[in-house]
C-alpha cells in the first residue's frame, strides 16, 4: 500500500514537471545584438527567433502564407499561380520582390502587434528588412534555389479532409447540396419582386460614398490597367492616385433596411479589455483592397469593398446563423476595356457567394456533380457614368436582395469613410495593438450554431468572420474567394445569347 502510494506521488511530481516544462516562455530575455551589418548566421537568428515568439504570443499573421525555408517570402493563391509560368529572369526577380513584400508586410504587422513587455526584445523593422535582402541575395546566388523556391510554395486550401472523411463526406454532402439549391430558390423568388415592392420592415438608410472630384471614364481606366501594367508580370499595379480614383468611381451604395443597430455599418473597434472586437455605428466605414485574379489568360484588376455590422441578431432560440458580428464584400472584376467583367459578393464568413455577370460573358455550369456551382440571382446593371451600382441590404440576415442603378429616393442619407482593410490587421488596444484576425484567419467570439450540422463538409468554423485569404465560398465541394482561375471556372466569354 506504502509503494502504492510513492509511485502515486511520484506520477504527480512527474505530471506536474511536464506540465511545467509545456508553460516554460521561450521568449527571448534579451536582445539579439546586431551591428549595422548584420550577418547571415545573425540574421537567420533573427528570423528564428520572431517566429518562435510570434507563433508563442498568439499573434501570428496568417493573410500570406509562409515559404519553408525562405523566411523572408510569404505567399498568397494569387502569385503562388506564378510558380508554373516564370519563364525570364527579370519575371522571376518580380516574382520574388512580391513574396518578399508579402512577407514583409506580415512581418511588420506581427511586429506591431508584440506586447510592450516584449517589443524591445526585437530590433527595429528596417533591420528585418535588411536581413531579408542579405538572406535572399545569398539563396538566390545559387541556381538551385529557385527550383527549391518554385517547389516550396504550397498554400492550403481552407478545407479539412480529415473531417470529411469523418463526417462520410460523400453521403453528407447531399443534403447539404439540396438545402443550397433550396436557399438559391429562395433568393430567386426575392429578386423576382420588383425592386419598389420589396418589403422594408424597418427604416432604409442609404450609405453614400465620400465626393470625389474626380470619376473617371472607361478609356481613363482602360489606359491606367494598360500602363500600369508594364512590368515583367503584367500584374496591373495602379498608383495611389490612381487607385483613389478606381475606388471612386466604382464604389458602392449601400441601401440597408434597419431594424435594429445590428443592421447599421461601422468601423471595427477593441474597446477596453473586452475579448471581442465591436462595431462602432457612429462611424460608418467601407474598407477596402485591391486584389487580382485571371481570365483568358489575362491578368485582372478588382476593387474589393468590406462593411462590418455589430452582429447578425437571432430571430429564434433555434437560429444557428446567429452571431457576434457580420459584414459583407463586395468585388469588383474589371475587364481590360475598362467596364467591369463582373461582380460578385459574399459575406464576410465566406457564405452566400453571389455573382453578377455583365453582358461580356456567360455563366458556367458546376464541373462536377458534388461542385457547387456558380451562382447568379441577376446580370450586372448597366451603369452610366457617374452612377454607382446600389446595394439592397436585408436586415437581420443583411443578404443582398438587389443590385440597381441607383437606389429609390428612401429613406435618410449617411456618408461613409474609407479605410485600408490592412488596418484590420493592428488595431489599438489598451496602449498596444491587436489584429481583428486570429493567427488561423478567424474572428474570434464570432462561432455559428450551423458548425455543428456543416463540419462534416470541411470548412473550420462555418459562418465565423474570416480575413481575406480565408474565405472558402463552396459549402460542398471546393471553392475560394481568392482563386487565381475563379473567373475562368465561373465565366465564359458569349458569343451570342447564354444557355
Amino acid at each position: 500500500m506504502l509503494f502504492r502510494h510513492y509511485i502515486g506521488r511520484i506520477g504527480l511530481v512527474l505530471l506536474l514537471l511536464i506540465s511545467g516544462c509545456s508553460a516554460i516562455s521561450t521568449l527571448p530575455e534579451k536582445p539579439l545584438e546586431i551591428g549595422t551589418n548584420p550577418t547571415l548566421s545573425e540574421c537567420e537568428t533573427l528570423f528564428y527567433r520572431l517566429d518562435k515568439s510570434v507563433a508563442e504570443l498568439g499573434i501570428k499573421d496568417s493573410q500570406a502564407v509562409p515559404i519553408p525555408d525562405f523566411p523572408y517570402l510569404g505567399s498568397d493563391r494569387f502569385l503562388a499561380s506564378f510558380r508554373d509560368h516564370i519563364f525570364s529572369n527579370s519575371q522571376f526577380i518580380a516574382w520574388v520582390d512580391r513574396l518578399q513584400q508579402l512577407r514583409e508586410q506580415g512581418r511588420k504587422v506581427e511586429m506591431d502587434n508584440l506586447p510592450p513587455r516584449v517589443k524591445h526584445l526585437f530590433l527595429p523593422y528596417k533591420t528585418v528588412q535588411e536581413c531579408g535582402n542579405l538572406l535572399r541575395q545569398r539563396d538566390f546566388s545559387q541556381q538551385r534555389n529557385r527550383q527549391k523556391l518554385i517547389e516550396a510554395i504550397y498554400v492550403p486550401d481552407e478545407y479539412q479532409t480529415w473531417k470529411r472523411i469523418l463526417g462520410l463526406y460523400w453521403v453528407s454532402a447531399w443534403p447539404i447540396k439540396m438545402g443550397v439549391h433550396k436557399l438559391h430558390k429562395e433568393i430567386l423568388e426575392t429578386y423576382s419582386i420588383p425592386l419598389a415592392k420589396l418589403k422594408v420592415k424597418g427604416k432604409l438608410i442609404r450609405y453614400l460614398p465620400p465626393k470625389n472630384s474626380k470619376f473617371l471614364d472607361a478609356k481613363e481606366i482602360s489606359d491606367i490597367l494598360l500602363y500600369s501594367a508594364r512590368n515583367p508580370l503584367h500584374i496591373p499595379e495602379p498608383t495611389d492616385k490612381e487607385m483613389e480614383s478606381l475606388f471612386a468611381t466604382f464604389a458602392p451604395i449601400w441601401q440597408v433596411d434597419t431594424v435594429s443597430n445590428d443592421d447599421k455599418i461601422g468601423a471595427v473597434i477593441w474597446r477596453g479589455s473586452m475579448d471581442k472586437a465591436i462595431i462602432d455605428t457612429k462611424l460608418p466605414t467601407v474598407y477596402r483592397y485591391l486584389s487580382h485574379t485571371l481570365y483568358q489568360g489575362k491578368i485582372l484588376l478588382q476593387l474589393n469593398y468590406i462593411v462590418w455590422f455589430p452582429a447578425r441578431p437571432s430571430t429564434s432560440t433555434m437560429d444557428i446563423l446567429a452571431g457576434h458580428l457580420d459584414g459583407l464584400l463586395w468585388r469588383v472584376t474589371l475587364s481590360p476595356d475598362g467596364t467591369p467583367l463582373a461582380y460578385d459578393t459574399i459575406h464576410n464568413c465566406g457564405c452566400y457567394h453571389l455573382f453578377y455577370p455583365s453582358s461580356k460573358v456567360c455563366l458556367l455550369p458546376a464541373d462536377g456533380v458534388l461542385q457547387e456551382p456558380a451562382f447568379s440571382p441577376q446580370a450586372a446593371p448597366k451603369l452610366q457614368p457617374g452612377q454607382f451600382p446600389a446595394l439592397r441590404i436585408a436586415h437581420t440576415s443583411h443578404f443582398v436582395d438587389r443590385v440597381s442603378q441607383q437606389p429609390l429616393n428612401q429613406g435618410r442619407t449617411k456618408t461613409y469613410v474609407w479605410a485600408d482593410y490592412d488596418t484590420l490587421r493592428s488595431l489599438p488596444l489598451n496602449g498596444q495593438r491587436r489584429s481583428l484576425f486570429q493567427a488561423n484567419g478567424i474572428v474570434s467570439g464570432t462561432q455559428r450554431g450551423e458548425r455543428w450540422i456543416l463540419w462534416p463538409m470541411g470548412i473550420p468554423g462555418p459562418g465565423e468572420m474570416r480575413q481575406r485569404g480565408h474565405h472558402a465560398t463552396a459549402f460542398f465541394g471546393r471553392r475560394h474567394f481568392d482563386d487565381s482561375n475563379l473567373m475562368d471556372r465561373s465565366f465564359k466569354p458569349r458569343n451570342g445569347a447564354c444557355p
